[in-house]
């Protein structure tokens, strides 16, 4: 044979080597009672190959050569990945791990390409703690919202805000959960990054389309943080070392037979040496700490109890004087907490059956605290929520390609809206508002069918009941006037019963055509009803702001969401694509009327004003998530409006037209990248380009005893400034590159890298003649712009593992 035709041989015995198809037998058995395991969804990630395993536990796949990773997934088990290397016909064994979370659908656990192209769920987002980790944030705090901030249709109020906005709605429109437990104020160092301990995270469901049914109580969304369950068989430390803050967590096995384990994780921040070195912030004060406490207990195969215990602690001051009551308070103290505990037992009938009873408890405690000036006093405000809930539900996964879900939950709030105690000073009166109550009780069946190969059908209905019970006082005013306390007809106290129900059916509705290999179409619906509201009027609410629920006189908020969209795999190399479009009808929207005060108002209902909303929008997300280099491109179109008509001017708002709402922001562009050498280096970089919040401009302006005052006419009618901001940030692994039980990381971000200096807010206030006239000329007012983070902000952070 000619030499020259040497290379064309080996060229076509590569080709035929690499089209070899082989057949893997994949076998998954229970790793504590080691029998097999039917009903298990297997899936080849990155291919539309994927089903259930059959009676035996087996599932066989047809793989061509090389490299190729399996996930394996069910209902009460840690899902396994395993990185395979094909070059014959073999056989692999899996084995699944009984965890303590059940109720969950297979397709949003799990984060495979393929499970999300067959998914009739919508606007579903899962974030993994590696996920989060890998991205730079500000301060160098890993931090769960920062992540779901780059998803597309997810923004924050600004570089300080309380939570998020999802797909145009206000903050309280979303429920925030760790292990099912609610949190009320979900962030740290004024509202800088979100409360949960980074080294308890397990993962993070975001649901923004139609929510699955067994959640309840908000119309924009829900996040779903779970801690990881404590696995490890030996000793575990991990924990970090930071400017802003320092983590240490634990896990162990605490019984030789491994049955309890414990993860015990926690946080502290104390911040105040920070601030005395800048002038302006010298008498500013900031301290925070979280933990989390799970304990895991396998009574047999069949049983797992688990605890999961939460707290969290802030305590801030800034040097501002204000005023109150008539009295001048040196600075402004706010102090909040939160306690929560979740018992979990999980009775797994049989391989396709698992039954769990839930109890959760809630504590949220939110203070602000006045020092008098040049007084030896402090007056004390404080308020309370305490939550209840016991849930009992059942998971039941037949052969027919039915996963079947219901249950039933009972829930109770118990609110003290706010008390003042005046300490020593007799220009202040003690104030104790009439504490509210009420009751939810509800039930939810759901159902997600593969009808065929390519059409998957996901469909849920959620009942609930809901009443505001005593004591407590029910107030009429007369019907077509405006709410006013001299507008009261009656007002009428009682010691007990029911004063106010609401309630009714919430449909969910999820369909999932496979219209090709790699390319499936969806639909989705849902209604969703809001029995308790926070009740603010500023961009974003104060950890001590007013929580309010449903009476007889401020309504449950309803929604209506409907969405569409492609999704798409894009080539072998890990390329994703999606495109979404979605319109959220909201009747008996919350709004506040012009000079609203809502601080120790006992009838708080009479600044409050309720209207419609709409909001409607496009999201397009290209992800990369296999090889040295990953990321994402995601950019949205959404528009939120308002409207609100009431019997008088004061309480209609811009004359009874459509307005923005406080968090429409017509265009964002999220981009993240990481770039992993699979050894010691990673580079991240996060750009974040988009449309700022609407605010409010005068109209004009009217003179009073020779002051200038603004008048404000129309709300939200101008916009900041447009909002970008580019992150950086460089990890070293291990950096000796030794393989030892003691393995250390060191990070640098820098966060806002070319010093942009982005808008807060923009406020006005009357300024002396002749002042700054080069840049206001002869206005009366004067407007300033209010930037948080105006400079790059480096950060440096030691993270370390011990096992």
């Amino acid at each position: 044979m000619p030499l020259r035709l040497l290379p064309l041989c080996f060229l076509f015995a590569f080709s035929a080597l690499a089209a070899q198809q082989y057949q893997v037998v994949v076998r998954v058995t229970d790793a504590e009672t080691e029998r097999a395991v039917p009903y298990v969804n297997v899936q080849l990630l990155n291919s539309p190959q994927g089903g259930m395993t059959d009676e035996s536990g087996q599932y066989t796949f047809t793989i061509p050569a090389g490299r190729a990773t399996v996930l394996a997934s069910s209902v009460g088990y840690d899902p396994v990945r395993l990185q395979l290397t094909i070059t014959a016909d073999r056989q692999i064994d899996v084995l699944l791990n009984p965890v303590a979370e059940t109720l969950e659908t297979v397709t949003v656990s799990s984060d495979d390409a393929s499970a999300r192209l067959e998914t009739p769920l919508m606007g579903v987002e899962r974030l993994s703690i590696k996920e989060i980790e890998f991205l730079p944030v500000a301060l160098g705090e890993v931090d769960v919202f920062r992540g779901l901030q780059l998803v597309s249709g997810v923004n924050s109020a600004g570089e300080a805000s309380n939570g998020l906005s999802i797909r145009g709605g206000t903050i309280d429109q979303n429920l925030v959960l760790q292990d099912g437990a609610p949190v009320f104020t979900p962030t740290h160092l004024f509202g800088l990054f979100s409360v949960f301990t980074p080294d308890a995270v397990g993962s993070v469901d975001l649901y923004r389309a139609n929510i699955p049914a067994r959640f309840g109580g908000r119309v924009a969304s829900v996040v779903d943080v779970r801690t990881r369950n404590p696995t490890s068989d030996k000793f575990k430390l991990q924990g970090g070392i930071g400017l802003v803050s320092s983590r240490l967590s634990m896990e162990t096995p605490v019984t030789r037979d491994k049955r309890l384990r414990v993860l015990a994780s926690g946080r502290i921040g104390l911040n105040d040496f920070v601030f005395t070195f800048f002038e302006r912030l010298k008498n500013t004060r900031s301290k925070f700490g979280d933990g989390t406490l799970k304990v895991r207990y396998t009574t047999n195969e069949r049983n797992i109890f688990t605890f999961s215990g939460f707290y969290s602690r802030d305590f801030y001051q800034i040097d501002l004087i204000n005023g109150f009551a008539g009295i001048e308070a040196s600075t402004n103290q706010y102090d909040y907490s939160t306690l929560n505990g979740t018992l979990d037992w999980l009775r797994l009938l049989n391989e396709t059956t698992s039954v769990q009873l839930r109890l959760v408890r809630s504590d949220h405690r939110p203070s602000v605290i006045f020092p008098e000036l040049d007084r030896d006093n402090t007056i004390r405000y404080d308020s309370r929520i305490r939550y209840l809930s016991g849930q009992l539900g059942i998971d039941h996964r037949t052969a027919s390609n039915h996963q079947l879900s219901g249950g039933v939950q009972v829930l109770r709030y118990e609110l003290e809206p706010g008390r003042l105690d005046p300490g020593s000073s007799p220009q202040a009166v003690a104030v104790d508002l009439e504490d509210e109550q009420a009751l939810e009780l509800s039930g939810y069946l759901e159902d997600e069918w593969k009808a065929t190969p390519a059409f998957t059908i996901s469909a849920g209905l959620r009942y609930t009941r809901y009443a505001q019970l005593g004591p407590g006082t029910v107030r009429t005013y007369a019907e077509g006037t405006e709410r006013t306390p001299s507008s009261i007809t009656d007002s009428e106290a009682t010691d007990a019963g029911t004063l106010a129900t609401y309630g009714g059916f919430e449909p969910r509705l999820g369909l999932s055509l496979q219209v090709a290999d790699r390319t499936s179409i969806k639909a989705a619906y849902a209604l969703n009803r809001q029995y308790l509201q926070n009740v603010f009027n500023s961009t974003t609410p104060l950890p001590s702001s007013r929580w309010k629920v449903a009476d007889n006189n401020v309504l449950p908020q309803l929604s209506q969401l409907y969405s569409a969209g492609v999704y798409q795999l894009l080539g072998n190399n890990g390329l994703e694509l999606s495109l979404e479009g979605y319109y959220r009808a909201i009747d008996r929207l919350l709004e506040y009327k012009p000079g609203a005060e809502f601080f120790l108002n006992p009838t708080v209902e009479t600044d409050l004003i309720q209207g419609e909303g709409k909001a409607y929008g496009a999201e397009l997300s290209v992800k990369k998530t296999q090889g040295s280099l990953t990321g994402q491109v995601n950019y949205t179109y959404a528009r939120a409006f308002n409207r609100v008509i009431g019997p008088s001017a004061r309480s209609s708002i811009n004359q009874g037209e459509y307005y923005p709402g406080y968090f429409d922001q017509p265009h964002t562009v999220n981009t993240s990248f990481t770039l992993d050498d699979g050894r010691t280096h990673r580079l991240s970089f996060n750009l974040v380009v988009q449309s700022n919040r609407p605010y409010s401009i005068p109209n004009g302006y009217i003179q009073t005893d020779n002051l200038s005052a603004p008048i404000f006419l129309e709300r939200n009618n101008a916009r900041l400034p447009l909002y970008h901001r580019l992150d950086f940030s460089w990890t070293i692994h291990n950096a000796k590159m030794k393989k030892k039980r003691w393995v250390g990381d060191w990070t640098v971000t820098f966060y806002n890298l070319y010093g942009r200096k982005n808008a807060y807010n923009i406020y006005y206030q009357p300024r002396s003649t002749g002042r700054d006239a080069e840049v206001f000329g002869n206005s009366p007012l004067a407007s300033y712009q209010l930037t948080i983070f105006g400079a790059p902000i480096v950060s440096l952070s030691y993270s370390f593992k011990f096992e």
